[in-house]
């Protein structure tokens, strides 16, 4: 069975707490769980960057959750495809709290899909590149968030 993916950026509402945040996270993994999706999700203060995979009809179930969260608005849809294999495999929900300017170069790159491959000497990043890279350690491996959001 293939896998299927989403990302999209949206932009928080304002008042949002750190408490709303760990709340809608504590949520979402027990979600995602079930739905059979893992995935990622990066909040820079102002805007929410959120990477999903996992069978189609789960990723359908989570993104139509995510569509009618009133935690954001102005949800833009990044990238939506199917993807060779799980990226994030021991998510069910990881989330790290990021700089506005690390945020905006995986936004700002260009999505092409879920092309994970590094670009050839010259080329921009994709990214989804950009979104991997900011999730892995020196030895390319993917880490536990270092930096968790809320409590």
């Amino acid at each position: 069975m293939p896998l299927h993916a989403v990302a999209y950026v949206s932009d928080a509402v304002d008042g949002i707490e750190t408490s709303d945040i760990d709340q809608i996270l504590r949520a979402a993994s027990g979600f995602n769980k079930v739905a059979g999706v893992t995935g990622v999700l990066m909040f820079d203060g102002r805007r929410f960057l959120q990477y999903f995979e996992g069978p189609e009809d789960g990723v359908d179930s989570v993104f139509q959750r995510v569509f009618n969260a009133r935690i954001h608005t102005n949800l833009r849809e990044l990238a939506r495809g199917t993807v060779g294999a799980r990226h994030f495999p021991r998510w069910t929900m990881a989330s790290a709290a990021v700089e506005p300017e690390a945020l905006a170069r995986i936004i700002d790159a260009p999505w092409h899909g879920f092309l994970a491959g590094l670009p050839a000497a010259g080329d921009t990043p994709t990214g989804f590149g950009c979104l991997l890279a900011a999730w892995t350690g020196v030895s390319g491996e993917l880490e536990p968030a270092a930096v968790t959001l809320g409590s």
